[in-house]
């Protein structure tokens, strides 16, 4: 006698394979859009405050001792395709990324001081995108503004404005440049306004949780240039080492106080109030906010050795 299985066992086992594959199925669909989901809202939260920090840290390192006829910081008004692509370049205080061996003592060495710069450029297949890169030349040479390695920061960027502000004042008027060698002197503030686009994993689990959907940002940042150090560079101290308080230092700024900390600090009430702050287009609004003053802050690795711009 001959035995084997039913055609009534045979589907009830294809059902039960069914089920299990389905429960198994679902599970990683939903791990999946949870993961999308965590992906959109870290980029969202850390794509522009990430580049803004970098360029504010550099920016809080700018050499203004011993600057040569006063070329400590450039900024140029450019456009790319009708986008706003300007250019930052300066000289700073701080160690060099890329060591450099010392054939004599058979060392790698780092340069304390750099020319630092950021420049953007097309986008080489999205014409709607450009690329803004980070420029660092080993110490300093007779083209502070040219030259270096070039490191890639962010690829989706819609565009960057910077604006320069004079000195503070109830209605302050903005330059869209600024040579500290032929007006000898750096500028009182720099607003530093960023449009880039995230690069989303659109999923039906992210579009149910806020903001993780919203590719397009705007960000804002105001970083003040201390006062000590504007007044240093522009009298051409020498020697004074960096980071030593410049004792009773002039007001060059015509108000009472100019030189008093708070008043540059984000927390107080002055001309110039920072904050963070993140608006996004199409969205539910802005996301956070920031009380603004007369000039208000807030939020509104390759490499290449050849010119970016």
């Amino acid at each position: 006698m001959r035995k084997g299985f039913t055609l009534i066992e045979v589907l009830v086992a294809l059902f039960i394979s069914v089920l299990v594959m389905t429960s198994v199925l679902g599970s990683l669909d939903y791990t999946q859009r949870a993961v999308d989901a965590i992906h959109n809202v870290i980029e969202t939260e850390s794509a522009g405050p990430r580049i803004l920090g970098q360029i504010r840290d550099d920016l809080s390192r700018i050499a203004v001792f011993d600057s040569g006829e006063y070329s400590a910081l450039q900024g140029e008004n450019r456009a790319i395709g009708g986008a706003d692509a300007d250019r930052l370049d300066l000289l700073v205080y701080r160690q060099s990324a890329t060591a450099y061996q010392d054939l004599l003592r058979d060392v790698d060495v780092r340069a304390p001081l750099l020319e630092v710069g950021y420049a953007l450029r097309q986008h080489p297949t999205l014409s709607d995108f450009l690329e803004l890169y980070r420029r660092e030349d080993f110490l300093v040479d007779e083209k502070p503004w040219e030259d270096g390695t070039f490191t890639l920061l962010y690829d989706r960027i819609i565009g960057l404005d910077i604006r320069y502000y004079e000195k503070p004042e109830q209605d302050p008027i903005w330059e869209d440049e600024w040579d500290s060698h032929e007006q000898e002197s750096l500028p009182f503030a720099l607003e530093i306004r960023l449009e880039l686009e995230i690069q989303p994993r659109r999923s039906a689990e992210s579009m149910g949780i806020l903001g993780a959907n919203k590719a397009r940002l705007d960000f804002e940042d105001m970083f003040v240039i201390p006062a000590s150090s504007r007044w240093v560079f522009r009298n051409r101290l020498h020697p004074i080492l960096p980071g030593t308080e410049v004792a009773n230092a002039p007001n060059d700024t015509g108000e009472e106080g100019a030189n008093d900390p708070s008043i540059f600090s984000g927390g107080g009430a002055g001309v110039f109030q920072g904050g963070g702050d993140q608006r996004t287009r199409g969205g539910n609004g802005a996301r956070g906010s920031s009380q603004r003053g007369s000039i208000g802050g807030g939020g509104r690795d390759s490499s290449n050795e050849s010119g970016i711009i």
